[in-house]
């Protein structure tokens, strides 16, 4: 078994539930000491910006660029990207991009692990992408008024194949948002997986995705690490 990840999974069982519809939930993915760490690093290391679409183009605000903004300026951040969700379009949450220089040591960790050649394999036999090579890392964070509106993962320039999610988040409660919802063309609901902590989403990046608007009452921030297996 993989070094991190529950030894108690069974590789037939998962890939036989992504076969149906090429999505797939996975509780208990990593060992509770592993997720926990990751938890923890998440919560005291991570220095989250603020992503968000403004101006028709993705835009990264710094924690200090927020704070040096007056009320007016960020009212109008505020405005723009709810103007931009009524329409359909846009996102705003916290990120923290992951790279192979990454100086977090819990990150650098996770990082490494995802792109060990017994987690691309692993991910290679569940999906059926041979070509899969690389896998993408961000830790996110959504806290209330944050969402990220429908949309699908195809990026061919990146050649991405599999979306993946692991849930760190403890004790979520569904009604709190932040719920990972996949739907029809026609914008029909045809599921949606709460962020159940230590849970990993994984599925093809041609599904119609979102994440829900995390409510006022959340008690804690929605943290995950997240990307995609990449065949470049």
């Amino acid at each position: 078994m993989i070094d991190g990840m529950n030894s108690q999974l069974y590789q037939a069982d998962i890939k036989a539930a992504f076969d149906k519809e090429r999505k797939v939930r996975v509780k208990s993915f990593l060992t509770q000491e592993y997720a926990e760490k990751l938890l923890l690093s998440l919560t005291n290391d991570v220095p989250f910006e603020m992503a968000l679409v403004r101006g028709g183009r993705y835009e990264s605000i710094s924690q200090s660029a927020w704070k040096a903004m007056d009320n007016q300026a960020k009212q109008a951040v505020n405005t723009e990207v709810m103007s931009n969700a009524a329409k359909g379009i846009g996102f705003v949450y916290g990120r923290h991009l992951v790279t192979s220089t990454e100086r977090i040591a819990q990150m650098s960790k996770f990082y490494d692990w995802i792109n060990s050649e017994a987690v691309l394999q692993w991910a290679r036999e569940l999906s059926g992408f041979d070509d899969i090579c690389t896998a993408s890392v961000q830790a996110t964070r959504y806290t209330p008024g944050q969402f990220l509106t429908r949309h699908q993962d195809v990026v061919e320039r990146e050649q991405r194949r599999l979306a993946y999610v692991v849930n760190l988040a403890p004790q979520w409660h569904p009604d709190w948002g932040g719920l990972l919802q996949f739907y029809e063309e026609d914008g029909t609901t045809t599921e949606s997986w709460a962020p159940e902590f230590n849970t990993l989403s994984l599925f093809d990046v041609k599904h119609i995705h979102s994440v829900s608007y995390v409510t006022p009452f959340a008690q804690q921030p929605r943290y995950a690490l997240t990307g995609w297996f990449k065949a470049t």
